[in-house]
């Protein structure tokens, strides 16, 4: 098995990865909902390698093809006064589940964190998603249930009655 950094000459395989762990999630979650191939593609190109690169990534790979990929961002965490390597994606193909092929992608993903002074490293997962949850328990990993992941799109004003925006 081989561990690189994602290029640009890995997009198509990326993007095929990221479109078979969306279809996972979806059938987890028990709904039915459209997956655009097409804007996933041209979101990972543009936020991926394009000027205003937003993550960067790991790609496994080995004779057969690839294996899965992590994506990643560094951030700051003023709560415990250090860089935090973020995992905002990561997905091992079910045949090469159980190989070492995602420790070998987390491994990998701490060692750059470290290399970039992070002493953290943290990722979400959904409730639903028992096999992730152990294998990320088995690492070490605990659930930080005293933070609650929150969100809010960017594509509206954040406070569209205040004009804060």
């Amino acid at each position: 098995m081989r561990i690189k950094r994602i290029t640009r000459a890995d997009l198509p395989a990326l993007t095929e990865m990221v479109l078979e762990f969306e279809r996972m999630l979806v059938r987890m979650e028990g709904k039915r909902r459209r997956i655009d191939a097409g804007k996933i593609g041209r979101a990972l190109a543009a936020h991926g390698f394009g000027r205003n690169r937003l993550f960067d990534g790991l790609i496994a790979t080995d004779h057969g093809g690839e294996l899965g990929y992590l994506l990643y961002h560094h951030g700051f965490s003023a709560q415990h006064h250090c860089g935090t390597l973020f995992v905002s994606d990561f997905y091992v193909k079910p045949a090469a589940r159980r190989s070492g092929t995602g420790r070998a992608l987390f491994a990998r993903a701490a060692d750059i964190g470290r290399a970039r002074g992070c002493e953290r490293m943290e990722w979400t997962v959904w409730d639903i998603n028992a096999p992730a949850i152990a294998f990320y328990r088995a690492m070490g990993a605990k659930a930080m249930s005293e933070e609650l992941l929150m969100g809010v799109s960017l594509t509206k004003p954040l406070y569209p009655n205040k004009g804060l925006n």
